[in-house]
C-alpha cells in the first residue's frame, strides 16, 4: 500500500508540473501574438500631417484611440483570460493537492485498519494457539490416566494369575503327597502281608519240625527226603517271595516313574499355558502401541525376537522374518519398545522363557 501511495504521490506531482508548463507556454504564447500584433500594425505616414485639415485629424485621431481603445480591450480581454487560466490551474492544482492528502489520509485509514486486523487476527491465533495447549495438555492428561488404568488392571491380572498358579502348585503338591501317602500305606500294606506270610512260614515251619522231631526215629531216610524236600521247598519259596519282591518293587518303580512323568507333563503344560497367555497379552500390549504406517498393507506380519530385563523392560528386538516391508518391520519394532515393560509371569520357571523369546507380529 505505500508503493501504492508514493505511485500516486508521483502521478499527481507529474500532473501538477505538466499544467504549470501549459499555463508557462500559454502565457508565453499570448505575450509573442501580442508582440506581433502591434509589430504588424502599419506605420501612420505624418509626412503629409502638414496638409491635412482639421477634421481630418480629428478623424485620425479617432481612429489611432479606437484602435488604441480595441488594443487595450484585447489586451484586457488577454490578461482576463490568463487570470481565468490562473485561476483554473490554480483550482486544479488545489483539487489535485486535495486528492493527494485525500489519497494519503485514506491510506492512514487502511493502513491503520490493516494494522488493527493484523492486531485482532494475532489475538486470536495467540487465543487459539493457548487453546490448542490446553487441548493437548487435557488429552495428555487424559492419555496419562488411561496409561495408569491399564497398568492397574495388567498389574490386578497378574496377581490374579499368580494366585491361581499358587493355588494350582499347591492343588498338585497336594495330589503327590497323597499320592505318595497311598505308595508308602501300599508298601506298608505289602511288609505287612510279607511279615504275616512269613510268621504263617515260621509257625507251620515249627509245626512241621515238631512233626518231623516225632517222626524222626521212624525213619532216618524218609527224614532226609524231607529234610532235601524241606531245602528245596524253602529254596523255591525264598525264590518265590524273592520274585514277588521284585515285582512289587518293578511295578513301585514304574508307578513312581509315571507320578513323575505326570508330574513333569503337568508342569510342562502349566508353564506352556502361562507362557501362550503372556504371550498374548504381549501381543495385545504392543498392538495398542503399533501406528499403522501410510505404505503398509493389509495382511503384513514380521516374526520378532525380543530380549527383555527382569521385570519386563525390553532390553532389544530383532526382526528373524521380514514382512518385506521395512517401513513396516521398523513400526513393529517401535511398538514394542514403547509397549516397554511388557507383561511377563510371575513364576520364575515361566518367566525364564521370557527372558528372549520370539513371536509373530500381526496387527490386523
Amino acid at each position: 500500500m505505500k508503493n501504492r501511495f508514493f505511485e500516486n504521490l508521483s502521478a499527481g506531482s507529474f500532473s501538477i508540473l505538466l499544467h504549470v508548463a501549459l499555463f508557462a507556454l500559454v502565457v508565453s504564447g499570448m505575450d509573442f501574438q501580442s508582440k506581433q500584433y502591434i509589430a504588424e500594425q502599419p506605420k501612420v505616414d505624418i509626412v503629409q500631417a502638414t496638409v491635412m485639415d482639421e477634421a481630418d485629424i480629428l478623424e485620425e485621431m479617432t481612429r489611432q484611440q479606437e484602435i488604441e481603445d480595441k488594443k487595450r480591450q484585447q489586451e484586457l480581454d488577454r490578461q482576463a483570460e490568463i487570470d481565468n487560466k490562473l485561476q483554473e490551474t490554480e483550482q486544479e492544482l488545489e483539487q489535485k493537492k486535495q486528492e493527494m492528502l485525500e489519497q494519503q489520509r485514506q491510506a492512514e485509514l487502511e493502513q491503520q485498519q490493516r494494522e488493527l486486523e493484523a492486531q485482532q487476527k494475532q489475538q486470536e491465533i495467540e487465543a487459539l494457539e493457548q487453546q490448542r495447549k490446553l487441548e493437548e495438555q487435557k488429552k495428555l492428561k487424559i492419555e496419562q490416566e488411561r496409561k495408569l488404568e491399564e497398568e492397574r488392571k495388567i498389574k490386578a491380572e497378574q496377581e490374579r494369575i499368580a494366585e491361581e498358579e499358587r493355588k494350582q502348585i499347591i492343588a498338585e503338591q497336594r495330589k503327590i503327597e497323597e499320592e505318595k501317602k497311598r505308595l508308602a500305606e501300599a508298601d506298608r500294606k505289602a511288609e505287612e502281608a510279607r511279615k504275616l506270610e512269613a510268621e504263617k512260614a515260621r509257625k507251620a515251619e515249627e509245626k512241621r519240625l515238631a512233626k518231623i522231631a516225632e517222626e524222626k526215629k521212624k525213619a532216618e531216610v524218609k527224614a532226609e527226603q524231607e529234610r532235601i524236600a524241606k531245602e528245596k521247598r524253602l529254596a523255591e519259596e525264598k525264590a518265590r517271595k524273592a520274585a514277588e519282591q521284585a515285582k512289587r518293587d518293578e511295578a513301585a518303580r514304574l508307578l513312581q516313574e509315571s507320578l513323575d512323568a505326570e508330574a513333569r507333563d503337568r508342569e510342562d503344560k502349566r508353564i506352556k499355558g502361562l507362557v501362550n497367555k503372556y504371550s498374548s497379552f504381549v501381543e495385545r500390549r504392543v498392538k495398542r502401541y503399533w501406528l499403522k504406517p501410510p505404505s503398509a498393507e493389509k495382511g503384513l506380519e514380521c516374526t520378532l525376537q525380543v530380549s527383555l530385563f527382569p521385570g519386563g523392560e525390553v532390553k532389544g528386538v530383532k526382526v528373524i522374518k521380514s514382512s518385506g516391508n521395512a517401513v513396516f518391520d521398523r513400526s513393529a519394532e517401535t511398538a514394542v519398545y514403547k509397549a516397554s515393560p511388557l507383561p511377563v509371569p510371575t513364576d520364575p520357571k515361566a518367566a525364564a522363557e521370557f527372558k528372549q523369546f520370539t513371536f509373530t507380529f500381526r496387527p490386523e
